[in-house]
Formats: structure tokens, C-alpha cells, sequence
């Protein structure tokens, strides 16, 4: 079974049968009767199998995205650890490294230390020998007082012997001058001799006692002096001892010293090793947490590529005849109206709207959440219940709870005329996709390009292009024939409000885009490259893989149009599909503003 080679005749006349409006919604065209006629029976079991396929291909996606979730879950607690461990070990080699600063500066000023404690060793050394030194020089002084002493003391022994003399000498004197004056003028002479004795005793006994005196102060500052000399012989035999202990003391202190130097580094060397082993934790945790981003975002990119593959998958069966069992499809349609929820009322207006409900946004925030029910007023369409099935960055999803005949008659009405209105966008959709199927088949028929080069997937990505942009190897065949055809399209479409038209592969990928959306990217400028190179880019959002995988003869479709910088632009299409040589290649797009 092949749901997408189907040949050109077969579209045709599906297009044929979406032309009557009682059969069709306006949103696709219904599958013709022709085929499903053939046998019923197979029909309702291959509409059995998409059912089957669709809810394995829902719980397969669910299990993918809930153990994508539970990875990331996972890698973004290790990314937490990883973290933590990465900031304790730059805290750790931080301090470290301040710990390996301190211990060499401990080391060095041991080693100061040691060298003061040497030097000290040293002096207190000189010290030593310079107060044996002196004790001896003191000894030596000792003796040398001792023997003045006795020097002073025969001194004063001889002076005294000369004192007495003087004395004897001067009553001997005193004597002869007595017997002189006896002897009268013949004792004249002798009497002169006995006076210059009696006067030399005289200075003889004075200079004696003064020499006795001058002995006298001697020998006392001598006593003093041995004194002094003694104190000093005390002081440095008491002296000795503390220098031989200050001595000992040092010496320890300079062993001890010594070995903390040794400790101060062997810690220094293994504050080095700290700091090098926490360096190396540190590039492993950041090596750690580099491999846990990477895990994280291909768990991200798991579950992207997860749920891609399942709006991939939905989008093609619901574009087939049998695959699309929506009970109403949704017209793109501007309805205002009010919402009432309890006693709170707003403003609205819908974007899209079906047999059984509509897509609207408000124009104040709404307290509004899943399954409630709401009060709706239409303009033209009347009053309806509703509930909320699903609250989108699009609006509020909401589905009519038993609607009065009048609603439901409007609504009967205002679709059909949507319908009616969309007709002459449906054959310019319709007309562009065969002019652009025509040139494809064209290219071919040629051997200008080869079918398998025409059908290429291998998106080859174009480097320093963001958003990303790829090119396939039709990218420059369909570069020569596309824009001539879509840029008419577009100058005959833009007086009914088109705002562009291009085609896209099945999978989105849109190659030839109008001119005004293929200028030429800007370096490092996303949000105007988002808006003006629209180019060569893959468009696999849910609008994009619509048209992209629709083989309905057309499709109705509105959605939100990302132009970059959250400009955000509502759009609603009409696209056909894109046949070549019975293969289904693509769709066209011909999009308008809402």
C-alpha cells in the first residue's frame, strides 16, 4: 500500500468531487466515493489499521517523550551535582592554592628563621668565648691590683721609715742647735748647719705625710678597684652558666627549626599535589558536566525528534482520504463575539471555527483552564455552550455543548459561506501546484535533473546560516524555474490579500521562497534573518507538515506565523498538493493574513 503515489488523474478527480460544498467542510476535501466503492470491506479495515497505527504510534511517542523526560529529569540533577562538585573543587583548588601560598611563605620564613636561629647560634657563641675572654682579663686584672697593692703598701713602708728618719733627723737638728747656742759664737757655724737640717727634716716630714696621704687615697682606690674586679670575676662566673644554657637553647631551637622547615616543605610539596589533583577534578567535572549538556540537550533533541515524529506520522495519515477521521474540520474565519465565565465577561475573537467548535483568543487575560465551561456569544451566530478541551499559546480550544437549532442553522450557513468564499483561493492553490508540477516534470523530462534528485532529502546544511538553511541537489534547478512561477502568483494574488505563495517538499523543507523572503542572511542577525530570509529552510511545524503531507486535492488551514522577535502574525492557507510522475513531491502554499 503506497497512501502517497497516487496519478495526476486520480487528484483530479478528487478535486472534481470537493467542488460540491454540501460534502466537503471547506478545511479538505473529502475522499471521492470512487474509492472507497470498491470494496467496503477493505476499506473499514484499512481504516482499522490507521486507527491502530495512529494510537501505537500516540503510546509509542508517550512512552518516548515520558522516558525523554525522565532522562532529563535525570541529566539536569547530575548537571546540579556535576555543578556542585565543579564548584567545590574550584573552591577547593582556590584554596588550595592559597594553602600551597602559605606553606612555601612558611617555609621561606623557616628558613629565615633557621638562618637568624644559626646566626644567634652563633653570636651567643662569641658571646661565650668573649666572657671567658674577659674573666680571664678580670683574673688578670685581679692579680695585677694585688701586686699595686703590695707595691702601695712597701711604698708606704719605705715612706714611713723616711718619716721617722725626718723625725729623728729634726730632734737630732733641735739637739745640736741647743748645744750650738751653748757653745755661743763658737757654736756659731754649727748652729746654721743644725738649722738647715732642722728645716730639710721639716720639708722631709711634710712631703712624707703628704706622700702618706697621697698612699693612702691609692691603696684605698686600689681596694675599690680589686672590688669592682672581684664583682666583675662574679658577674661573669654567674654570666656563664645562662650563656651555656642560652647556648644549649639555641642549638635546639635550631634543630627544631630545622625539621619544621623540612615539615613547612614537605606540606608545600603536598599543597602542590592538592592543587594539581584538584585541577585535574575540576577539568573532570567540567569534562563531566560538558558530556552532561551534551546528554541533556540529545535528550532534548530525543524528545523534539520524538514528538516531530509523531505530529510527522499524524500529519500523514489525517492528509489521507482514510486517515483523516476528524469529526469536523476548521475553517480560518475572524468571528467577534464575548466570552462569560461565571460573572466574568470578555471581549473575543475566533480564529478558526467548525461544526463542532472554534478557536478563539481574548482580548484581556482569562482565568481559564482546560474543561471548563464557558458561555459564548457570536456576532451573527448567536449564543452557545462550550468547553474548554485544550488552552494553547494559539487560544483557547473549545468544543459546543448541545447547541440550540438556531446556532447550529447559522453555523450551517456561515461555513458554507466560508466555503463559498475560499473557491477562487482553492483554484489558484489548485493551478498554481500543477503550473509548478509542469516545470518539475519539465526539469526531468530534460535530464536537466533526475527524479532521485529531484525527491533529495539529504538536507546539506549552509554553514553560518541562522536560522539554519540547507540545500539538496535540486536546490539550483528549482532556483531557475520556481521564482518566475510564484512570483506571478503572488503580484496576480496580492490584490485578494496574499501575502506569499511557495512550494515545500514533504517534509517542509520550502527551497524557492518569493523574492521579498529570500534576501540574503545577516551576520549574527536572527531576528531580521528570521523575517527576511525565508529561503532554503525547513518548515516542520504542525502548519508546514500540513501542506507539506496533504494529498487532498486542497487544504484550509490558519496557524501562527513566527516572523522573528515575537512578531507573531496569524495566517490562514490554502495549499494543494505537488504530483510528479504519480509521486507525491510536495505542496504549494498560498498563504493570506487573517
Amino acid at each position: 500500500m503506497n497512501l502517497f503515489r497516487r496519478k495526476k488523474s486520480k487528484l483530479d478527480e478528487l478535486t472534481d468531487a470537493s467542488t460540491n460544498p454540501g460534502e466537503a467542510t471547506g478545511a479538505q476535501a473529502p475522499a471521492d466515493d470512487a474509492r472507497q466503492a470498491p470494496d467496503q470491506n477493505k476499506s473499514d479495515q484499512l481504516e482499522f489499521v490507521l486507527d491502530s497505527l495512529e494510537d501505537d504510534l500516540q503510546v509509542a511517542a508517550r512512552t518516548i517523550n515520558i522516558a525523554a523526560d525522565k532522562v532529563q529529569d535525570r541529566l539536569v540533577g547530575q548537571m546540579d551535582t556535576l555543578e556542585a562538585i565543579r564548584s567545590d573543587t574550584q573552591l577547593l583548588s582556590d584554596q588550595s592554592a592559597v594553602a600551597d601560598e602559605n606553606a612555601s611563605n612558611l617555609a621561606t620564613s623557616i628558613r629565615e628563621l633557621s638562618a637568624s636561629s644559626g646566626e644567634i647560634g652563633s653570636q651567643v657563641g662569641v658571646s661565650n668565648q668573649l666572657a671567658d675572654e674577659a674573666r680571664e682579663i678580670a683574673d688578670q686584672a685581679n692579680e695585677g691590683v694585688l701586686e699595686l697593692k703590695g707595691a702601695i703598701d712597701d711604698i708606704a713602708n719605705v715612706v714611713s721609715l723616711i718619716s721617722d728618719i725626718a723625725k729623728q733627723t729634726n730632734l737630732l737638728a733641735l739637739n745640736a742647735t741647743i748645744e750650738a747656742a751653748r757653745a755661743g759664737e763658737a757654736g756659731r757655724g754649727f748652729s746654721v748647719v743644725a738649722s738647715e737640717v732642722k728645716a730639710l727634716s721639716v720639708e722631709t716630714q711634710s712631703a712624707t705625710e703628704q706622700i702618706v696621704s697621697n698612699i693612702e687615697k691609692l691603696n684605698l682606690s686600689a681596694e675599690h678597684s680589686l672590688g669592682s674586679v672581684n664583682r666583675i670575676i662574679d658577674i661573669i662566673g654567674k654570666i656563664r652558666p645562662s650563656f651555656a644554657t642560652v647556648e644549649d637553647a639555641v642549638r635546639s631551637q635550631v634543630n627544631t627549626t630545622n625539621l619544621i622547615g623540612e615539615q613547612a616543605n614537605k606540606t608545600a610539596d603536598f599543597a602542590q599535589e592538592v592543587v594539581r589533583k584538584a585541577q585535574i577534578i575540576t577539568e573532570s567535572a567540567v569534562s563531566a558536566e560538558e558530556g552532561g549538556t551534551l546528554a541533556r540537550e540529545s535528550g532534548a533533541q530525543m524528545s523534539a525528534a520524538s514528538r516531530s515524529l509523531q505530529n510527522r506520522f499524524t500529519m500523514m495519515i489525517r492528509q489521507t482520504g482514510l486517515g483523516n477521521r476528524r469529526q469536523h474540520d476548521r475553517l480560518p474565519v475572524k468571528i467577534s463575539g464575548s466570552v462569560a465565565n461565571g460573572s466574568v465577561t470578555s471581549q473575543i475573537e475566533t480564529l478558526d471555527i467548525s461544526e463542532g467548535g472554534l478557536l478563539f483568543k481574548a482580548n484581556s487575560d482569562l482565568d481559564l483552564k482546560q474543561n471548563d465551561t464557558v458561555q459564548l456569544e457570536l456576532n451573527g451566530l448567536g449564543n452557545v455552550t462550550a468547553r474548554l478541551v485544550a488552552v494553547s499559546d494559539n487560544g483557547f480550544h473549545s468544543c459546543f455543548q448541545d447547541p440550540e437549532p438556531a446556532f447550529e442553522q447559522a453555523l450551517r450557513r456561515k461555513l458554507a459561506s466560508i466555503h463559498e468564499s475560499h473557491a477562487r483561493e482553492v483554484d489558484c492553490a489548485q493551478s498554481g501546484a500543477s503550473r509548478i508540477e509542469n516545470a518539475m516534470q519539465d526539469l526531468v523530462s530534460r535530464n536537466v535533473l533526475t527524479l532521485d534528485d529531484l525527491f533529495d532529502t539529504d538536507y546539506q546544511p549552509i554553514e553560518g546560516t541562522n536560522p539554519q538553511q540547507v540545500s539538496t541537489r535540486a536546490l539550483q534547478h528549482l532556483e531557475n524555474v520556481l521564482p518566475e512561477i510564484q512570483e506571478d502568483i503572488l503580484a496576480s494574488g496580492t490584490e485578494h490579500g496574499m501575502a506569499f505563495c511557495a512550494s515545500v517538499d514533504r517534509n517542509g523543507y520550502l527551497p524557492v521562497h518569493n523574492l521579498v523572503f529570500s534576501n540574503p542572511q545577516r551576520p549574527d542577525d536572527p531576528v531580521w534573518n528570521t523575517a527576511n530570509c525565508r529561503n532554503k529552510r525547513i518548515f516542520d511545524d504542525r502548519a508546514g507538515l500540513s501542506a507539506a503531507r496533504n494529498t487532498r486535492p486542497f487544504l484550509i488551514q490558519s496557524y501562527a506565523r513566527d516572523m522573528g522577535g515575537g512578531n507573531i502574525v496569524w495566517m490562514k492557507e490554502i495549499d494543494a498538493p505537488i504530483l510528479v510522475q504519480g509521486r507525491h513531491w510536495g505542496g504549494f502554499r498560498t498563504a493570506y493574513k487573517l
